[in-house]
């Protein structure tokens, strides 16, 4: 199966007058038709601005998005516009993502006004009923400001206002992570309901661990900026190399006693550098275990180390 979406050395710096911070720095991968491609990792690591990036919210600074068969980045103002009904986001926090001042008709209706698909006002309202009864949502909200709804409703809006245009891709930019643990379920089951029904391919940005193996067929583990590891979701859980990822997992509660009480918790020592003009070395060396002095010297390649499972760590067949 061809990619619908192929990343390559992705990156997207800041001039932040002391320097240059790297916010992504050289990823690369590729997302499939009808797929879940997970993104995780800390606070800070890049994942919400290689997110925006690949969407060209951000210019990036250097590196190819492929789709269909063409370079994005290339495209102008002109051509991207049609692409970019394509390509949606579904932003974090759904309290800053509405337009306190206008009404749940008018939010998910401005995709039609920006890109002039309606000119009949019935046929765009009845559109626009369709797509909120397709969140859970009914006719009645339609007439209301976002101030009136919950956290799990407003996110329920942006999630219809993001399939206005009948997208191919969606960027989930931690869609659950300022909700309540209560509403986050039924959200991430709205997420692959609507992913089945309409063919949808999601890129799920989140550093809830258990939520993005839920919702993952394959997943990414960042860490300043770069790729550290990305394999299938099952055996990048079962089966983590980069002693990152190992102790990204190791977080993980496990709802048995039995089983937790003889888990050992990596516990990683020190802070995570500065993206601002970082050293030409594995950006993990200061922090990890197994780092030997090639790790100080050299960045590592990400490369297959088993099949279809990729990771960036000099050491990654002996540890």
């Amino acid at each position: 199966m061809e990619p619908l979406i192929s990343v390559r050395n992705l990156k997207k710096y800041f001039d932040v007058g002391e320097g240059m911070l790297k916010a992504v720095d050289g990823i690369s991968f590729d997302i499939y038709p009808g797929e879940t491609f997970g993104l995780v990792g800390e606070s800070g690591c890049g994942k919400s601005t290689a997110g925006r990036t690949i969407i060209r919210l951000y210019d990036p600074t250097d590196g190819e998005l492929i789709f269909n068969g063409k370079n994005i980045y290339d495209l102008s103002r002109k051509e991207m516009q049609e692409v970019r009904k394509n390509f949606q986001m579904i932003f974090q926090d759904p309290y800053a993502s509405l337009n306190p001042r206008m009404t749940v008709e008018e939010i998910v209706g401005e995709p039609f006004d920006i890109h002039d698909i309606y000119k009949d006002k019935k046929e765009k309202k009845k559109r626009i009923m369709e797509l909120l009864q397709l969140v859970g949502l009914s006719d009645e909200h339609a007439m209301r400001f976002p101030h009136e709804f919950s956290g799990g409703q407003r996110q329920r809006i942006g999630i219809a206002r993001s399939l206005a245009l009948n997208p191919k891709f969606i960027v989930c930019d931690e869609p659950i992570s300022a909700l309540d643990v209560s509403i986050q379920a039924q959200v991430v089951n709205l997420l692959k309901e609507l992913q089945e029904k309409l063919g949808l391919t999601y890129l799920f940005i989140a550093h809830d661990l258990s939520m993005v193996r839920y919702i993952s067929d394959r997943v990414g583990v960042m860490y300043l900026g770069q790729m550290m590891e990305l394999a299938d979701s099952e055996e990048l859980y079962e089966n983590p190399i980069h002693p990152y990822t190992r102790a990204l997992l190791s977080a993980i509660p496990i709802p048995d006693p039995e089983i937790q009480k003889d888990r050992k918790r990596i516990v990683l020592q020190g802070d995570v550098p500065s993206p601002i003009n970082p050293k030409e070395a594995c950006r993990f060396v200061d922090r990890c275990p197994y780092a030997i002095e090639i790790c100080h010297k050299q960045v590592p390649e990400f490369r297959e180390v088993k099949p279809k499972h990729f990771a960036a760590c000099h050491r990654a067949l002996e540890i």
